[in-house]
């Protein structure tokens, strides 16, 4: 296995802790640890008291349990509590892939996701996004066109990361028909899951809705807590998870006990963490659009139905790598250019944090700053 350098994450290691503004973040508005363990009575006790030794490989059966109440028809044994995303993408990927492998990604991606298979020796097929007068959108067709009987697995992210595309139930359904009929998985990202801006967009997991579907969730987007590295993947098929459970006895062998403690205490009151969480991407969806119609002639934006996240273009006589550089050098602003998922022309927004009522303005001096060369 031979991993290249992860853009995106050596892009955030080198900046994100030494700018002082951002708009590009891509999880939601974190809390304290005095703030979760606020929301139930006794959790600061019962907290104090927590065991700290070995926890099961699985995850605590209460967090497996909690996870579960997130899906329609999937069980706490179908389920197994990870570190982050980043472990079982890595995992999942050890354990059912081989050289020779034909894979589909849903593009542009965390990279991981299209790394990982190609480090295994995989053939890696790019189901590219097209953008309209509407947005962003993926061709049912162009898929077709790209699966095969050699097709293992097929990559997916939605909500989608950083375009902010989400798939409707219709084009799930058409998925799942394309993928059923060369028998191979589906592994979708859900890690924006249940941060629809209206129920009607909310579409079943895939590891609900399909039987080789995977879905892959976590605690640090929708719920805003990515200091916990709790994740989790899910699936029906047994043989793909006791694949990877095996695997992670390779890894990281358990998890954190106070990380599961706070996880399953957290996803008790996730309904008021969710409302928070909406409620703020909207007030910050406010201030975007309004920034993004002033300067229409320079930015195109598509404003997402899901997720905390959008891909902006650029209508600039400038890459967005070196726009971005400037911006960190002139404002101290981060900002994500669309080189990090190679590709040109684009930079990500984020709007799940409190900062971007302070952060949007220092974007809008940096651009009038630099109007004449922009």
């Amino acid at each position: 296995m031979n991993l290249t350098p992860f853009k995106l994450e050596r892009y955030y290691s080198i900046h994100e802790f030494s700018s002082k503004y951002s708009i590009c973040n891509s999880d939601c508005e974190a809390m304290s640890i005095g703030d979760l363990l606020s929301l139930e009575e006794g959790s600061t006790e019962a907290f104090h008291e927590q065991w700290l030794g070995y926890t099961e490989t699985a995850g605590h059966p209460s967090l497996r349990q909690e996870i579960a109440g997130i899906y329609d028809s999937i069980s706490a044994d179908e389920l197994l509590v990870c570190t982050g995303a980043q472990e079982p993408i890595f995992l999942f990927c050890l354990a059912n892939l081989n050289s020779g492998d034909e894979v589909i990604v849903q593009t542009p991606c965390y990279e991981s996701l299209q790394s990982i298979p190609t480090s295994i020796g995989c053939q890696v097929n790019t189901w590219n996004v097209t953008y309209t007068d509407q947005g962003p959108s993926f061709s049912i067709q162009k898929l077709q066109d790209l699966i095969s009987d050699n097709t293992r697995v097929i990559f997916l992210n939605s909500p989608h990361n950083p375009t902010g595309f989400h798939f409707t139930k219709k084009e799930q359904q058409e998925i799942i028909s394309v993928a059923r009929k060369h028998n191979c998985i589906i592994f979708c990202d859900e890690v924006y899951r249940e941060l629809e801006q209206e129920l009607s967009f909310r579409i079943p997991a895939f590891a609900d809705a399909y039987e080789n579907g995977v879905s892959l969730g976590v605690m640090s987007k929708a719920y805003g807590l990515p200091g916990l590295r709790i994740g989790w993947i899910s699936t029906k098929n047994k043989h793909i998870l006791e694949n990877i459970a095996v695997h992670k006895e390779y890894t990281t062998i358990c998890n954190s006990a106070p990380s599961e403690f706070l996880a399953i205490l957290a996803l008790r009151h996730r309904q008021s963490i969710l409302t928070k969480n909406l409620k703020l991407i909207a007030k910050n969806l406010k201030l975007f659009d309004e920034f993004f119609a002033k300067y229409e002639h320079l930015f195109g934006w598509y404003k997402p139905t899901a997720g905390p996240i959008s891909f902006v273009k650029m209508k600039l006589d400038q890459d967005d790598k070196s726009f971005a550089e400037r911006a960190l050098k002139e404002k101290q602003l981060l900002i994500l250019p669309g080189w990090v998922y190679d590709y040109p022309g684009f930079f990500r927004v984020g709007f799940g944090r409190t900062q971007i009522a302070e952060s949007l303005p220092i974007f809008e001096q940096f651009v009038e700053e630099n109007m004449c060369q922009l």
